[in-house]
């Protein structure tokens, strides 16, 4: 046969019986294992250990399983049993105790304590298995004498519970094999109800009377039976034996290439038992072996027994032995040699029935009708309550599980275990297939021939999760813990993860950041991409304020400077820095919270909730006199500022930074805090006019000598008149107002009523401008404030209206404060302009 139709077969044969359960519709649970109508061996105490798994596609805490009697008295019904608890990888595996019967095996998956998930085999059975060796007696023959076939078959079973491996022999595949005798082309585990014409793999065309000896054994011992059949017609013990030693021999339709008819048992034993395990070989031989003597017989027997047991590593499998000479009458050298084997002590041979006094036989060999229902009651009853007790059952072995793993796409790696060959029901000879939705199985072939079966694979439609998208419900900034909630939405059944390990579908957040989420498979945990989402916060409204505890220290003392953050929004601040870089000749000393390095005072501040505020403190030592500006800023904060800018330096008058003035010594120095990062100020639109030709636009100001006074010292203040228009500006009255505190001296300009003092400019030309003063002692101590405003003038203002008062914001108008103290100072100059 060509390579061609060796491919072509395979595939049609792998197609239509490896895959053990098809392509069905893909369900949340799947029993791939055991398969319907599936038979495994007993053990003596009337019990097997069953192996269950299959596959599953949701998220399961718990895989459970039951064996449920098909009907009264045929079985025990189990108790659920947890097969296994929290499956992974979407395959499930376990074993359940189940005494002799016929069942179903109900599985059933549970998740937060509900069953989420079901499936059952609706036929299964813990019986007797069987193989039949022997020739045309045993495989099924006629005999037509005439044109007329004398020994047609008897009808198949009746019981439900006596099961085969279905063989049609008018197919291609039986064909190869009768030329290959490669196990590839024999059915795998695929079982059935043994009918007339369901044929018995390996090599049996019909029922016979196996079927009625079925029915008779099952409903005596009450379990099922399971039949294999490697009956070849035409055979002997001595073709089996030189076969099974490779001893070359010719005949005329036995192929010994193949080594045929002894492969016929050694299939069995390799592509079946290890599955549902054994009980025992029913030899059914004789009639051709006539024509040797009694000691060739023998030696044939023992050689094949001893054979079946050596190979297959099964030195007590127990042998039932037919007496079986006849044809056209006895022959003793025959029946003598199966009474060696049967007689033989401690040999674990059991005594068939004795077939030589059935002659229903047409053609002095084969069985009529009537006859194969003889023989079925010879063979049942044959098969002895003393045979089950004294010999040895195998057991089934537990097959291993196909392994999967994540592959690109929504696909999955699937991989056998280890072994000398390799066929899936998809044709390929690979270890491992990349495969989407579907159902999987294989047949694996050892060094030694064996065959194993794992557990098909049910592959489910979702293997990689959809990509799953984020909301956020309430707001998408962060403001307050709570107050934004991200949610996963996706489709399937399988488990979000986040990237803070949460596995809810929804997260509260408690923090600006990024959160990402990928979707887990149900099944096989293969991840989704990983989705992201920021969470920007929301803003938050910082002012900072600054004070010291010394205005007026001496030359060495120190100061303690206090920085205070207030949150005046309603976020919470998660982060925040601030900055003070400290003048020249003040040094940091010493601080409990706040870091300093370089004359640079740092710190952090967390978790601020609204209305909430934060102090902070720090030492410094004065080193020179002089006039001090100490500032400081707030440099980052976690979102917008709706009223300043964080980092933009200490010059722009936001209320992130802060100032704190103070004089040391009777120096008149300056020494100001480093502004390295002032953003420059955007251009001013004067809110002045265009200076007009036409019109005088006169404004007034404000200086002072110094900026701190002690009781009894004496301030010069003075007041300036400038004129931006195109007139001159004619007899300007100017008017100030003394505060409680200060108190006039003297003034060659200014004449005092009470504390209004009052003064007069004859006149300002265009572009000029003009100043009068006064001397005032300061009284009493405190911050005061001194107001002046033009109180007259000859020529209208286009932006001012003279006269109207000191606080109207008009450029007319001027104010500064002075501070009174108990101390001595000296002079601070100082100025302000509105």
């Amino acid at each position: 046969m060509n390579h061609t139709v060796l491919n072509r077969l395979l595939l049609g044969l792998n197609c239509a019986l490896l895959c053990l359960i098809g392509l069905p519709a893909i369900a949340q649970i799947d029993v791939t294992y055991p398969v319907e109508r599936m038979i495994v061996q007993r053990n003596n105490n009337n019990q097997a250990t069953v192996q269950v798994a299959g596959s599953y596609a949701q998220l399961l805490d718990a895989v459970e399983a039951r064996a449920v009697a098909r009907s009264a008295g045929q079985g025990t019904t189990t108790d659920w049993t947890t097969l296994q608890a929290n499956p992974i990888n979407g395959q499930f595996n376990g074993t359940l105790q189940i005494s002799g019967g016929w069942y179903q095996i109900e599985v059933r998956g549970r998740r937060n304590g509900q069953i989420v998930a079901t499936d059952a085999v609706t036929r299964f059975g813990v019986g007797e298995v069987f193989a039949i060796l022997g020739h045309s007696n045993a495989q099924g023959s006629s005999c037509i004498r005439d044109g007329v076939d004398y020994c047609t078959t008897i009808d198949g079973a009746t019981d439900d519970r006596v099961t085969v491996v279905p063989l049609n022999q008018s197919t291609p595949e039986f064909r190869a094999y009768e030329q290959t005798a490669n196990t590839n082309y024999l059915p795998g585990l695929v079982f059935n109800q043994l009918a007339t014409y369901s044929g018995l793999s390996p090599f049996a065309q019909f029922s016979w009377f196996w079927g009625k000896m079925g029915d008779l054994l099952v409903q005596r011992i009450n379990v099922p039976v399971l039949i294999y059949n490697a009956g070849f017609g035409g055979s002997n013990m001595e073709a089996n034996y030189k076969s099974a030693y490779d001893i070359p021999f010719d005949h005329f339709f036995i192929k010994y290439a193949i080594r045929m008819p002894y492969v016929n048992i050694r299939n069995i034993m390799n592509l079946y038992v290890p599955a549902t395990g054994i009980r025992s070989v029913l030899i059914h031989h004789g009639e051709n072996d006539r024509s040797n003597a009694t000691d060739v017989i023998a030696t044939h027997y023992f050689g094949v027994i001893d054979k079946v047991r050596q190979e297959f590593s099964k030195p007590n499998l127990s042998m039932l032995v037919a007496t079986s000479s006849y044809v056209g009458g006895r022959f003793d050298n025959v029946r003598n040699a199966q009474a060696q084997v049967i007689n033989r002590s401690d040999y674990n041979v059991f005594p068939g029935p004795d077939l030589d006094n059935m002659t229903a036989r047409p053609d002095g060999i084969h069985y009529s009708p009537d006859g194969q229902r003889q023989v079925a009651q010879l063979w049942s009853d044959a098969i002895t309550n003393d045979f089950f007790t004294k010999s040895q059952p195998y057991m089934a072995e537990p097959q291993q599980l196909i392994s999967a793993t994540c592959a690109p796409g929504n696909q999955l790696q699937i991989t056998l275990p280890t072994s000398a060959s390799y066929t899936w029901n998809t044709g390929s000879t690979d270890q491992s297939l990349t495969v989407g939705t579907g159902t999987y199985s294989a047949r694996l072939r050892s060094d030694q021939n064996k065959i194993t079966f794992p557990p098909a694979i049910t592959v489910p439609t979702e293997i990689r999760p959809a990509d799953p998208t984020i909301s956020a419900q309430g707001s998408p900034s962060f403001c307050l813990p709570g107050n934004t909630v991200l949610q996963a939405n996706y489709s399937g059944n399988g488990l979000t993860t986040w990237n803070t390990g949460a596995t809810s579908t929804s997260l509260a957040i408690g923090a600006v950041g990024t959160y990402s989420v990928q979707t887990k498979g149900a099944a096989y945990g293969c991840l989704s991409n990983s989705v992201a989402y920021t969470v920007n916060p929301a803003g938050s409204d910082l002012a900072l304020s600054m004070a010291a505890s010394r205005r007026v220290p001496a030359v060495g003392d120190t100061v303690t400077f206090t920085l205070t953050v207030r949150n005046e929004g309603g976020c919470q601040v998660g982060f925040a820095t601030i900055a003070n870089r400290l003048p020249p000749n003040l040094t940091p000393i010493s601080s409990p919270t706040l870091p300093f390095t370089n004359s640079v005072v740092s710190g952090t501040i967390s978790t601020l909730m609204p209305g909430q505020a934060v102090t902070q403190q720090y030492v410094a030592r004065v080193a020179m006199p002089g006039v001090y500006q100490n500032a400081a800023e707030i440099m980052t904060q976690d979102g917008p500022d709706p009223d300043s800018q964080p980092g933009s330096g200490t010059g722009d008058g936001q209320d992130d930074e802060a100032q704190v003035d103070f004089r040391a010594g009777n120096g008149s120095t300056l020494f100001g805090s480093p502004n390295p990062n002032q953003v420059p100020l955007p251009t001013v639109q004067s809110n002045q006019p265009t200076p007009d030709p036409a019109k005088a636009d006169i404004s007034l100001s404000m200086q002072i000598d110094r900026r701190t006074v002690v009781i009894g010292q004496t301030v010069s203040i003075s007041l300036t008149v400038s004129n931006l228009g195109g007139l001159t500006a004619g007899r300007v009255g100017v008017q100030h107002l003394l505060p409680t505190g200060l108190s006039f001296v003297s003034s060659p300009d200014f004449t005092a009523s009470g504390s209004t003092l009052s003064a007069v400019l004859s006149s300002i030309a265009p572009g000029s401008s003009a100043t009068v003063s006064f001397l005032a002692r300061a009284s009493s101590t405190g911050s005061l404030t001194n107001m002046a405003q033009i109180s007259s003038s000859t020529q209208a203002d286009p932006d001012s209206t003279p006269g109207n008062g000191y606080t109207n914001g008009e450029d007319d108008t001027a104010q500064l404060d002075v501070r009174v103290t108990g101390l001595s100072g000296g002079r601070q100059a100082a100025f302000s302009k509105n």
